[in-house]
Formats: C-alpha cells, sequence, structure tokens
C-alpha cells in the first residue's frame, strides 16, 4: 500500500459514525411528544407524517445518490447528502418562529429535505467500503452499516436530554450544525482505490471462493434483465420486511401477549433495546458468515431462524424468556439482510457498480416495510387477541416460506448475460 493511501479500514469507521449521525431517524419518537404540546399542538396521527416522508424520501434518493456514485464518484453525493440532510435540521429550527406551521414545516424540513439527504450520504460508505474490501465485503460492509441500526440507542438518550433542557427547536438546530460539520468532512474521505490498488493477499482461511468470483461488472441496466436480480430481490422484501413488521409491533407482543403492562412495562421497553442492539450486531456477523459460506448458506440459515421464532417462540412468547430469545434471533436476522444483502450484490454482480446496483435492491427494503407490516395491521385488526397475532405469525411465515424456495432457486448470473 502507497504512503498516500489511507488505511482501508479508515472508510469503515467513517462509514460507521455517518451512519450513526443518519440512523437518528430512528430516534423519530423521542421528538413527537413536544410536538403534541404547546405551542405546537399536533395530534398523534399528524406528528407521524415527517417521519413517514422522511423514510419515503430516503428509499427515493437512495437510488438517485447510486446514479450518481456511477458517474462522478462517491464524494460528491455524500457531501450533497451532508448539505441536505444538516440544513433540513436546520431549517426544522424554524418551528420556533413559526409554532402554528411546525406540521409543515417538520414535513418538509425534516421529512423532505433532510430525508433526501440520508439517501445521498447513506450509500457512499457502502459503494466505497465494498471496493477496498473485495476480500470481507460481508464483515465490511456490516460494520459501515451497524451504526445506521445502533444510532437509537445512542441518539435517543441524547436527543432526550438535549430536548429536556434546550426545547425541541434548538435541538434541531444544534443536531444540524453538528450532521452538517460532520457529515461534511467525513463524506469529504469518500474516495475508490487507485486503480492498481489491490487489496492483501487473502490468508489460506480467506481463499477467494467460487460465489465472489464476480467475472464481470454489471451496470444497473444490464443487473435487471438477469433473472438473479428479481429473485434476490424478492427475498430482500420477504426477509427485510418480517423485520420490519417484528420492529413495528415488538412492544405490542410484549404487552398483548407476555402480559407486560404496569409495573412490568419495562420489560417491554427493555426488549424494544435489546432489539436494537442485535438489529445492529446481527449485521457484521452475518456479513462475515456470508464471506465464509457464501449468500445462499447465509439467507436460509437466517430464513430458518426468521421461520422458527414465527411457528415456535412468538406464539409461545408468554414467557418473558421466550420473548427475549424469539425478539434476539429476530433482530439478529433482520439486521443481517443490510449486511448480506449488499455483499450479494457486490458477488453476484460485481463491486465496481454496487453503489447504483443496491440503491436497485434497496427499493425491496422500502416495500417490504409497506406489505409485511400492513398485512400483520390488516390480520391483528384494531382489537388484537392472542389468536390474530398467531395467525399474523403463521401469514408472515408462509412468505418466508417462498423466500427460502427463492433461495434454493437463486443462481449466481450466467456470465454470458450482461451485454
Amino acid at each position: 500500500m502507497g504512503t498516500n493511501t489511507p488505511s482501508r479500514w479508515t472508510f469503515i469507521i467513517a462509514g460507521l459514525i455517518i451512519n450513526l449521525c443518519l440512523g437518528t431517524i430512528y430516534a423519530w419518537s423521542v421528538f413527537r411528544p413536544p410536538l403534541h404540546g404547546e405551542p405546537y399542538n399536533l395530534t398523534v396521527t399528524e406528528s407521524v407524517i415527517p417521519f413517514s416522508i422522511f423514510l419515503l424520501a430516503f428509499g427515493i434518493s437512495f437510488a438517485f445518490s447510486g446514479k450518481m456514485i456511477g458517474k462522478v464518484g462517491p464524494r460528491r453525493p455524500a457531501l450533497i447528502g451532508a448539505g441536505l440532510l444538516g440544513v433540513g435540521y436546520l431549517l426544522s429550527y424554524s418551528i420556533a418562529i413559526f409554532p402554528r406551521s411546525s406540521l409543515g414545516i417538520t414535513t418538509i424540513a425534516f421529512g423532505l429535505i433532510a430525508g433526501t439527504g440520508c439517501g445521498y450520504a447513506y450509500n457512499p460508505p457502502i459503494a466505497v467500503v465494498g471496493r477496498w474490501f473485495p476480500d470481507r465485503r460481508g464483515l465490511s460492509l456490516g460494520l459501515t452499516v451497524m451504526g445506521f441500526g445502533l444510532s437509537a440507542l445512542i441518539t435517543a438518550p441524547a436527543v432526550a436530554a438535549m430536548v429536556s433542557m434546550l426545547g425541541l427547536a434548538n435541538t434541531f438546530l444544534i443536531l444540524g450544525v453538528v450532521f452538517l460539520v460532520l457529515l461534511s468532512l467525513l463524506g469529504s474521505m469518500m474516495k475508490f482505490p487507485p486503480p492498481d490498488w489491490k487489496a492483501p493477499s487473502p490468508q489460506t482461511s480467506m481463499t477467494i471462493k467460487p460465489w465472489s468470483k464476480a467475472t464481470n461488472d454489471y451496470t444497473t441496466s444490464q443487473m435487471i434483465k438477469t433473472s438473479t436480480f428479481y429473485i434476490t430481490w424478492a427475498i430482500f422484501l420477504i426477509g427485510a420486511g418480517a423485520g420490519l413488521m417484528v420492529i413495528g409491533y415488538a412492544k405490542l407482543i410484549a404487552i398483548d401477549i407476555t402480559g407486560l403492562t404496569g409495573d412490568l412495562e419495562w420489560l417491554a421497553i427493555l426488549s424494544v433495546s435489546i432489539l436494537a442492539v442485535l438489529n445492529a450486531v446481527g449485521r457484521p456477523v452475518f456479513g462475515a458468515v456470508c464471506d465464509k459460506i457464501g449468500p445462499r448458506k447465509t439467507l436460509l440459515t437466517m430464513q430458518t431462524i426468521q421461520l422458527l421464532c414465527l411457528v415456535v417462540l412468538f406464539p409461545h412468547s408468554e414467557s418473558v424468556t421466550v420473548l427475549y430469545l424469539a425478539i434476539i434471533l429476530f433482530a439478529a436476522t433482520f439486521g443481517a439482510y443490510l449486511a448480506v444483502m449488499p455483499a450479494l450484490v457486490s458477488y453476484f454482480f460485481g463491486a465496481k457498480n454496487l453503489g447504483p446496483n443496491y440503491g436497485m435492491y434497496l427499493s425491496a427494503y422500502g416495500v417490504g416495510g409497506v406489505v409485511c407490516p400492513m398485512l400483520m395491521a390488516v390480520i391483528v385488526g384494531p382489537t388484537p387477541t392472542y389468536e390474530t397475532y398467531i395467525q399474523g405469525f403463521y401469514a408472515t411465515a408462509g412468505l418466508l416460506l417462498i423466500a427460502i424456495f427463492l433461495s434454493f432457486a437463486m443462481k449466481a448470473p450466467k456470465t454470458s448475460e450482461p451485454a
């Protein structure tokens, strides 16, 4: 490695910190209560709108960021993301000046502008790390995106403390300044390795496996012409969607099935914290597993664990021990998709266009986040019972059986497929 070439681990650290900042969206539940009181007076339904718009803008802009990375490299979209995210938070401060317009301000400033910035800033570290770690893509990408899952555990208490001491508007202002400066500095570091750069020679235990030898670097237009793309896109949709369903229902399951109410409600809240930690930890763990045994065996392992949780553990989660075991396993496998899928994309379609290609894949995450939670909501209904929860678990398990079948059918694209 040349003297002017930075250590490749620097990009993982930078990506991890970027993701910690971006994952503050998961702390939105801490921002909401102040919006319900004076002088903002938003309803509970209204205060969720900025959050929903943020996630929608994130999903759309992620794909645009990927296209830009393919054309101009990772630094410019990373800086655009830093600017938009910081400005979005800064503009949200104006609720202090126009409190009666707080819904419109937070929807546009936080939801649309900051959400777009999040999508632009999230993609570059993935694309960069994928290029710098051709030998350990699963592990390196898992460590990079771990920050997003871990963020709420760190940012939620920090945001709560700032809101309590300084007020909501000033919290937006401080976060805006911090994110603008920090993400701009880290974003300016994002770059691909030089053309003549080579990864350290793999050790015997890291011998290059067949699934990691992508003989072609597929463009996005070439990738979407392969059957592999649609099969693995559907797998991502079902697996991530099932995980997002459990994230949305974790506390309700703890209350309605396990009966953690009243003096025991803290145990229900603790289950959400456990979920956040394992969501983060599962990313590098299963990413490393993917490097060892390949995408197919890793996906089948994850899906089998998810199926076990839905059919055996959650239906018997009247016990706190069983509930926590189910949440630990399910959260780890959900987080795993955010590391295994970009690794799979780079293994099957090459690392050169990982940014734009994974940008296309992440739409499956967004669709799954609508389909599976909505399916559960329809089945559980407005007055949930133990029986309706079981029906919801079994319906989701049925989708996972489809994903398992698709994983068996999944094959790396043929060398001749790119035009």
